[in-house]
């Protein structure tokens, strides 16, 4: 979530998208899909099934059964920030009852990470309650993003979650506004710009793109410069370009929410110790804004700027896809474009009768959007028409007219 004035909360069967916006940029996004929640925020009172000290920590088990770690240095709520960290073994037992927050998502293949340091109250419920159980849910994010980060103005185009979002924060309950009338809450240009966070390459000048490729133990970001020149010009512009990248590359990471290690190859290596030193600071000053605050740790030996950011939650290659080199949309994803599409179409020809024709495993997955489904059909005052189309290759899909007979 960057630092925003705006933010747009696009509702639609399925999922919501949250689109930040400063001086009419889009600086933070993200897509909550509620059947699908990260967990983050949750607390729990879990049950310590494995302590590992080689691993200097423990698992524990949440409330549905999912097991999560919990690292040493958050395994005691007592510990004063800086204080050394005691051995697993002497802060927990297996089969030991304890209240725990999920603090970073399921992600890369790993469970959830969780911490012990608590409010006093939070453990002192756990302490009267059987584990393995939820004791709170994670609020909406919407909820989450607006309890750090006020902005001024506050839009969602759905009437119930703008109810839903004054009942959770009545002190903003004046800034909370509903979005009416046929033009979409998020324009083309916006819908355009969320698009291309899914494509692995980005055009952020003429000659100029990034290449971003996820892989389970970084991001690599490529800068690519094309063109030639003379020697000096060609030094000159390639200083300025990737100027012009740090700080682009600063914004991709927040908005595709890209975290741990993101290891940065320049155009060309910078030359002197002076010229690397001037772009640690650039990039120092580019992620400033973060909240998560990235650490540079500048230059590697190989000559790739390295930064490292908080993993909390999936990035958005992973949230909608497969990420690798380019996103592999799932079946969810597709399902859930379709009835968003569907929906759309709906509403602006209200007298059509309309169906989602799609692929097998498209219309499989939307038939389990239970909650997508109420939602569409509660606006459509009909339930949606859904038709299995064998001969639709991959995850197609369409919204057309039913036939009349």
């Amino acid at each position: 979530m960057g630092r925003h004035e705006r933010l747009l909360i696009a509702c639609a069967p399925g999922e919501r998208r949250l689109v930040g916006l400063a001086r009419g940029e889009v600086v933070a996004f993200a897509i909550e899909r509620p059947r699908h929640p990260d967990r983050v925020g949750e607390v729990h009172c879990a049950r310590v099934v494995a302590v590992v000290p080689g691993l200097a920590g423990a698992f524990v088990t949440l409330g549905d059964g999912t097991q999560a770690f919990l690292p040493a240095e958050e395994a005691d709520p007592d510990r004063a920030e800086g204080a050394p960290v005691r051995p697993i073994g002497a802060l927990l037992r297996e089969g030991q009852a304890v209240a725990v927050r999920v603090t970073r998502a399921a992600m890369g293949g790993k469970g959830p990470r969780v911490t012990t340091r608590l409010e006093a109250a939070l453990r002192a419920e756990a302490a009267s309650c059987a584990a393995p159980a939820l004791l709170h849910p994670a609020p909406p994010l919407a909820v989450q993003w607006l309890r750090a980060c006020a902005p001024a103005e506050i839009v969602t185009d759905d009437a119930d979650h703008a109810l839903a979002l004054r009942a959770a924060l009545p002190a903003l309950a004046g800034r909370i506004a509903v979005h009416r009338g046929p033009a979409p809450l998020l324009d083309a240009a916006i819908e355009a710009e969320l698009a291309a966070l899914a494509e692995p390459v980005v055009e952020i000048a003429p000659g100029l793109r990034l290449s971003i490729a996820l892989t389970p133990a970084l991001t690599a970001i490529d800068v690519d410069l094309s063109g030639g020149a003379g020697r000096a010009a060609a030094r000159q512009r390639r200083a300025a370009a990737n100027r012009t990248a740090v700080a682009a590359i600063a914004r991709q990471v927040v908005l595709r929410n890209l975290s741990g290690v993101i290891a940065i190859d320049l155009a060309a290596l910078p030359g002197g110790r002076g010229e690397r030193e001037a772009l640690r600071r650039d990039a120092e000053a580019a992620f400033a804004a973060d909240p998560l605050r990235p650490r540079v740790l500048g230059f590697s030996r190989a000559g790739l700027l390295e930064v490292v950011r908080p993993r909390i939650r999936p990035p958005l290659a992973e949230l909608i896809g497969t990420p690798v080199c380019t996103v592999v949309p799932s079946a969810v994803t597709a399902a859930l474009a379709g009835l968003r599409a569907l929906w759309r179409a709906a509403a602006a020809r209200p007298a059509a009768a309309l169906r989602l024709r799609a692929a097998p495993a498209v219309i499989e997955a939307a038939q389990k959007e239970t909650e997508a489904l109420a939602f569409l059909a509660a606006r459509l005052g009909r339930p949606a028409v859904l038709v299995a189309d064998p001969a639709l290759a991959g995850l197609s899909w369409t919204v057309e007219e039913v036939p009349r007979d």
